[in-house]
């Protein structure tokens, strides 16, 4: 049986418990660890027996501020067999070179043991330096994308989305995409309605595609300190589908009508209607990515009422049809 093949059979009709590893390095970002393992404590709870356990070159370090770390293992000389190995990302200035080396060690020699590799943020640096992606295309944060494709140059370094599964190895944008990245591990290993269960306890308005830019209309016009406008704009995210009306933010940003489509134009360089279509549109890509509905329904879902509407505005963005966008972007996930 092939990796890829080996890979692709629901993990919930190979074992009745999910085998978890995770790769605990000094210097580590909190949430890279926190968010993907909240999403397993939830499947835990719900549903499926979950066993995970913590390795790594030291038994205690540092984590946030006085808070320390401990219970971790050493590096076994060989890793028991794991349907997953979670490897969080580190804050570059917190990283300690001799430690780094004996994980990249320990990777080299053990990264086979793992059904699914999962990287958070620079997590994705160490595959490189283990010498694991040549030929893979993976992801970091973006900040990062230049020094991952400095230590993997022969790799397939995309910048242009928040995770990638290639094979066995999933490399994530790091932060809060640690946490989709392990909803949709979650989905392929136990299915679909799990996913969804975990999702709602956890309060996720939105799981987000992997083909979503790192940086796209959820964060577009964003760059800004008006605390009255991000609520407006937050407002806006949880429900893109809904009718916005102008009196109806202008008020919850306590301006007038006419000052606050000025003050939204001089801050996020854009329309509020443009602003709106924009997320509305992104909504629409992440639907027609993960479902078979058709463009109608897609249309009624994203808040464009109609198909019509939706090909009018889908015209102004982008070159080729939704049909055809549609169909390269489900061969862009089966290369």
């Amino acid at each position: 049986m092939s990796e890829e093949q080996h890979n692709s059979q629901p993990l919930s009709k190979r074992a009745s418990t999910l085998r978890i590893a995770v790769l605990m390095m000094p210097g580590q970002v909190p949430l890279d660890l926190v968010g993907p393992l909240q999403v397993l404590q939830c499947a835990d709870r719900l549903s499926i027996d979950v066993e995970v356990c913590y390795v790594g070159p030291k038994t205690a370090m540092p984590w946030l501020g006085p808070l320390t770390l401990s219970g971790i293992d050493p590096l076994p000389e060989q890793l028991p067999p794991q349907h997953l190995l979670l490897i969080p990302g580190q804050y570059r200035n917190s990283v300690e070179p001799l430690a780094q080396q004996e994980c990249v060690s320990w990777l080299k020699a053990n990264a086979c043991y793992a059904d699914t590799l999962m990287t958070v943020c620079s997590g994705t640096l160490l595959l490189a330096d283990a010498g694991l992606l040549e030929g893979r295309r993976c992801t970091t944060h973006h900040t990062l994308i230049e020094q991952l494709q400095a230590k993997a140059p022969k790799a397939k370094v995309q910048s242009d989305c928040i995770f990638i599964e290639d094979g066995r190895y999933l490399t994530s944008a790091g932060i809060s995409t640690g946490i989709d990245t392990m909803l949709y591990w979650l989905t392929r290993a136990c299915g679909h309605s799990l996913a969804l269960a975990v999702a709602r306890e956890m309060v996720l308005y939105l799981r987000r595609s992997g083909q979503e830019p790192q940086l796209g209309a959820w964060l577009e016009g964003r760059n800004h300190v008006d605390e009255r406008l991000h609520r407006v704009q937050d407002a806006i995210c949880a429900a893109p589908s809904q009718t916005w009306r102008i009196e109806t933010l202008a008020t919850q940003a306590a301006m007038s009508e006419r000052h606050f489509r000025r003050r939204f134009k001089s801050l996020t360089g854009m329309l509020v209607g443009e602003y709106i279509m924009g997320l509305r549109l992104q909504r629409a890509k992440t639907l027609m990515t993960e479902t078979t509905w058709t463009l109608a329904r897609v249309a009624e879902a994203s808040g464009f009422g109609d198909e019509r509407q939706l090909r009018r505005i889908w015209a102004r963005h982008e070159k080729v049809s939704p049909s055809v966008w549609r169909r390269a972007s489900y061969q862009k996930l089966l290369d």
